[in-house]
């Protein structure tokens, strides 16, 4: 498998981390300003393609400043440890919740096993990275790294540790905004287990409140702003319309997976999409929206 690597600007470069030979999965970004920083790193099990991709776009990984996800999914952050090793003079930028998690990783590694479980293995074991290289990025945290600077945007919808990383007028957007489908042109809902949807639309408009023309998915690939936050919100109030609606003909999730495989069109076809890594993918979704109406239901 061979890795190229695309030019968007002056400054952005992007690469497709290809885990586990999986094409158009996870996108991996390179800021090179005065200072360069690596956004995302993807798991554990893709570290030498990580490095592969940093070197094919001219750079050495001592050149890197600083190693930063937009949340610690292991798919996201995965193999921050393992490139944290590599990159000897990077600082990784973490949210405040996972900072304890990326210095111990324990409970982390544990949790995602419980979650994940085959495909945890599958993705491979983080590394801890040592307190003295972890810099706490908190709501509005600003690192320059020469003409701009990267400013955390905390963006809890996907995750409570979960930061869109805006930089000038584009951002890299981690899960905050769904999955994006380019052969579509749509981004679908993705909800981890315990799912705030109040949190979800407030990202969303958040992220709005920005400016901003360019965004970088990790799920995949970038894409020019143009109503695209207006979208995004409706698909996400769609879902929840139908999950709902689901819910309370008592249907499974797999049923209620089926409504939406009849009603958003591609869906089904992407539900196929990366085998493995993500299967039922879209059925956790569903899940976690049931789980927050649930929830919503027993304090009415």
């Amino acid at each position: 498998m061979t890795l190229s690597i695309n030019k968007h600007s002056e400054n952005i470069f992007w690469f497709d981390l290809s885990p586990n030979n999986e094409l158009e999965f996870i996108s991996i970004y390179l800021v090179v300003d005065d200072k360069i920083a690596l956004i995302e790193t993807g798991p554990a099990c893709s570290i030498n393609n990580l490095v592969k991709g940093i070197k094919l776009a001219g750079l050495n990984p001592e050149d890197v400043d600083y190693v930063v996800p937009t949340h610690i999914h292991l798919d996201h952050f995965g193999g921050g440890g393992h490139i944290m090793e590599i990159c000897k003079n990077a600082k990784a930028l973490v949210h405040p919740k996972a900072y304890k998690h990326v210095s111990n990783i324990e409970k982390w590694w544990q949790g995602s096993s419980d979650f994940l479980g085959k495909v945890a293995q599958l993705y491979g074991r983080p590394k801890p990275i040592p307190e003295h290289r972890i810099i706490s990025a908190e709501d509005g945290f600003e690192v320059s790294l020469g003409s701009l600077s990267l400013k955390a945007v905390h963006t809890p919808g996907h995750a409570p540790h979960h930061i869109t990383w805006a930089y000038g007028d584009e951002a890299f957007v981690g899960d905050s905004a769904g999955l994006w489908y380019p052969d579509l042109g749509i981004s679908f809902p993705v909800t981890p287990g315990y799912y705030r949807h109040d949190l979800a639309l407030e990202s969303i408009e958040k992220m709005k409140s920005l400016n901003l023309e360019n965004i970088f998915y990790t799920h995949f690939g970038p894409r020019v702003v143009s109503n695209t936050f207006e979208e995004t919100k409706k698909e996400f109030e769609l879902w929840i319309g139908i999950v709902e609606e689901g819910y309370k003909q008592q249907l499974s999730s797999d049923k209620i997976l089926e409504m939406l495989f009849n009603k958003r069109p591609g869906l089904l076809e992407t539900n196929k999409n990366h085998g493995v890594h993500q299967k039922d993918t879209h059925k956790g979704t569903v899940e976690g929206m049931i789980e927050w109406i649930m929830r919503k239901n027993e304090k009415v």
